[in-house]
């Protein structure tokens, strides 16, 4: 009875919060509107003379008693009908649909990526909310990239950098952001992978499941049920196709738990999360996907011979790295990238991203079918939809085939917020983070703030997609391994004086470091004062499930 009586004061504390929220972001937008139609108006009207009136007399005094009044009236009648329509629409807080893909790069056709590809679903989700064009990561693996996303922390606050450090501390010493939806009257649930091996701490969900338990005929996330059409690499650089369906597949499993609380009767809000694990590694998938992307008419990714020659040395050592730093010798190998030597002399290449691009289209129908569930759910109207990826891949740029790096194709990802009601959405190009879902989500639903984050919300950028943002992206590798990203230019510094600088205009590829050219001094100067100084060492420990 307490429990209950404590969740229904939550639930309606949200809700005022969430009103007040709304009212914001809405007049927000009517403003906005409101500025640009006065000054489309006037920009118009009085820019010629007229009875020797300009457009600056406007301004002065004499007629300012005209415009003013009915700037106030117009202002004053749009807040008052826009405060109205979010009270009445509001009366029920906003649920919240939390993706999360696994080693997705911007091979999408709405990020054009890639000329080939096929993602009609993530397209469809692009068409109708906000579309992040500069958004990164914060840790560049899968275990820091997730706990900074659960705790809105940097891998520098957290001390987590990499697959090998402990995460416990972050999850159990801070307020995670399903702990602080479920403890806001939020059903809070999930299912795949949203943090890193599976894991969930418990007390923080009221369901979850990571990996499904075996049964008859189903395929686990590395399994492939017909051995014999397997290609390997290296250590799980696999691939291959198989004829079962769907269906019996991982992902489709997480997504058809998802979809079954979807479809619930809810007497509170929810916050149901879902890891679709594709396209990480081993790239495993029935083989009407590999059949959507003819090996014949594969395109590689573009790349540049001797692209590594103007990179210093430690950034040539963690592009030959094949083992995400697992092996202490990994950072010490200036030779070669052995999985990409290999790639080239068996002619793989083409296989490979052939197998890439199957992945991420059968990564995408699985998310075509949970959003087709919200879609004809009762909760269509009223579901925030989250969409974003721990980070992105290289298939064979600065001759790596991996994640953990602080190149662009590895810190930027994927990243749209679909708000109810929107019919059309709108795309950003300014620096944003992972860690800034946190805050985001909880201003988007009224919730109270959480102390101590890191991340900085994206609502304005939501009423607004010009808004300037107070900081550029961080990622980071280790204590002193980051880049930094703003909307002109990417910085990379390993310490010790080793460092990259490209500009994204003029070298989206990031194919000339231009760092040391004098001409750049001072925007590097500039990027460099946003480099994390006090990074907490890293946690390190023996990691179980």
């Amino acid at each position: 009875m307490l429990v209950h009586l404590k969740s229904k004061i939550n639930t309606d504390l949200n809700i005022k919060r969430r009103i007040k929220a709304e009212v914001i972001f809405k007049c927000k937008n009517t403003v906005i509107k409101l500025h640009s139609i006065v000054t489309e108006f006037m920009n118009k009207a009085f820019r010629f003379k007229k009875n020797k009136m300009t457009y600056d007399v406007l301004y002065s005094n004499r007629y300012r008693f005209i415009i003013n009044p009915i700037f106030i009236i117009v202002y004053s009648f749009l807040l008052v009908s826009c405060v109205s329509q979010v009270k009445e629409k509001s009366s029920v807080p906003y649920n919240v649909l939390f993706v999360a893909f696994d080693d997705l790069n911007d091979w999408e056709g709405a990020f054009e990526g890639h000329p080939q590809a096929i993602t009609p679903n993530i397209d469809k989700l692009a068409e109708k909310g906000m579309l992040f064009t500069n958004a990164h990561c914060a840790g560049t693996m899968c275990n820091p990239s997730r706990v900074s996303v659960i705790t809105g922390l940097r891998p520098t606050t957290t001390g987590v950098y990499t697959n090998n450090d402990t995460p416990f501390s972050a999850y159990k010493e801070n307020q995670t952001l399903n702990k602080h939806f479920k403890e806001n009257g939020y059903y809070v649930a999930g299912a795949g992978k949203i943090l890193h091996k599976f894991y969930y701490e418990k007390g923080q969900w009221d369901e979850y499941v990571g990996k499904h338990n075996k049964g008859d005929n189903w395929i686990s996330n590395r399994e492939h049920p017909e051995i014999e059409k397997i290609t390997k690499v290296s250590g799980n650089i696999a691939w291959g196709g198989y004829e079962s369906s769907d269906s019996l597949t991982f992902d489709a499993r997480s997504v058809a738990w998802v979809s079954e609380r979807i479809n619930r009767k809810h007497d509170k809000p929810f916050f149901l999360a879902c890891g679709i694990f594709r396209p990480h590694i081993p790239w495993f998938n029935p083989q009407k996907y590999f059949d959507m992307h003819p090996k014949e008419e594969i395109k590689l990714p573009l790349v540049k011979d001797g692209d590594l020659d103007d990179v210093p040395l430690i950034g040539k050592n963690i592009a030959y790295s094949i083992s995400n730093f697992t092996d202490s010798d990994d950072l010490h190998n200036d030779s070669e990238n052995k999985e990409h030597e290999l790639i080239k002399r068996d002619g793989l290449w083409d296989d490979a991203v052939q197998a890439y691009q199957a992945s991420v289209s059968y990564a995408d129908a699985q998310f075509g079918n949970l959003m087709k569930t919200l879609e004809e759910s009762p909760y269509a109207d009223n579901t925030i939809v989250v969409l974003w990826s721990d980070h992105g891949w290289q298939l064979g740029e600065k001759e790596h085939w991996r994640k953990a790096t602080l190149w662009n194709e590895v810190t930027r990802v994927p990243l749209i917020i679909s708000m109810p009601g929107k019919e059309s959405g709108g795309r950003t190009n300014q620096p944003v983070s992972l860690i800034d879902l946190y805050p985001t989500l909880v201003e988007l639903c009224g919730l109270p703030e959480v102390e101590g984050l890191d991340g900085e919300s994206l609502v304005p950028l939501l009423t607004d997609p010009k808004a300037k943002r107070s900081n550029p992206a961080i990622s980071s590798l280790g204590p002193e391994y980051h880049s930094v990203k703003d909307e002109n230019y990417s910085y990379i510094n390993y310490g010790n004086g080793q460092e990259e600088l490209y500009h994204k205009d003029k070298d989206p590829h990031e194919w000339n470091n231009v760092a040391s050219n004098p001409a750049y001094a001072e925007i590097k100067k500039r990027l460099k004062e946003y480099l994390p100084t006090k990074g907490k060492e890293p946690i390190m420990g023996p990691y179980s499930e």
